[in-house]
């Protein structure tokens, strides 16, 4: 795999925390017991789950740090923890300044609103929840955010970010990017083809030197995941990746998507 490219923080300068969590990363279940891990969760999602109290997650860096952003305490939205978020911050470091960001799962819209507060020029959150997003809106409001700073965009990312995405290229806006993919995580395994487009789409489109961030468990192979090579960091149960585009990485996303088949990868012999 290769380094991560240099002006990213290393990560020598995570947290003992960090470092804790790290050693005590699982090891990669099978793809048959992924897969009937996923069932079993799928399964025990459609119980009825109590609501957490609401509450305010913290920026934690930049012009903002110390404020809040509303979480309504719906188990259907899971904010990133705040350990999980600042290890991610520590690693893209400055860099996250004068890029776009996009937030294309956003749920409380805080990894788009953090980002505008350390630096990005404008962020763009969506999110097919209208209560959600209508929370994300207020939040931003109470933080004296404009929609120029922090737009948010209520609807089916899988449609709306490639169509989005377009538009500001078309405007000729040509700084680099933020990508977070960091979806519910049961999507990665139940919705693998879709989110793999997107993220092939959001290197196609993305100028270059733009940055994908990925989010997931450790149900999900991140060993599949499209074009690459990723800078993998596993944080306890989940892992952040990370890929910085180029060219090479555009040419790679232009070229035909092969197709995906959980099942049949659960059937067939561990590598």
């Amino acid at each position: 795999m290769s380094d991560f490219p240099s002006f990213f923080r290393s990560s020598d300068e995570s947290s003992p925390a960090d470092d804790a969590a790290d050693r005590g990363y699982a090891p990669k279940p099978s793809a048959r017991q992924r897969v009937n891990d996923q069932r079993s969760r799928a399964a025990a999602a459609k119980k009825q789950l109590p609501k957490v109290k609401p509450s305010k997650l913290r920026i934690i860096g930049g012009d903002l740090r110390g404020r809040g952003v509303v979480y309504l305490g719906d188990r259907a939205t899971r904010p990133m923890k705040e350990s999980l978020r600042e290890a991610l911050f520590n690693i893209v470091g400055p860099a996250i300044k004068g890029r776009v960001a996009w937030d294309l799962f956003s749920g409380t819209g805080i990894l788009a609103i953090e980002s505008y507060s350390r630096g990005a020029i404008g962020s763009v959150a969506i999110e097919k929840n209208r209560v959600f997003a209508r929370t994300i809106r207020q939040s931003a409001e109470r933080l004296g955010l404009e929609e120029q700073q922090v737009q948010v965009l209520t609807g089916d990312t899988f449609r709306i970010a490639p169509r989005r995405m377009t538009e500001i290229l078309e405007d000729g806006e040509t700084a680099p990017w933020v990508v977070y993919f960091c979806p519910p995580y049961s999507m990665w395994t139940e919705q693998t083809a879709d989110l793999f487009t997107l993220l092939r789409t959001a290197a196609r489109l993305a100028p270059v030197g733009s940055l994908l961030v990925t989010e997931t468990d450790k149900f999900f192979d991140i060993e599949t995941l499209p074009l690459g090579p990723w800078d993998v960091r596993p944080k306890g149960n989940m892992t952040l990746a990370f890929l910085e585009t180029d060219e090479h990485t555009a040419a790679q996303a232009a070229e035909p998507l092969p197709p995906v088949a959980p099942e049949a990868a659960a059937d067939s012999p561990e590598a």
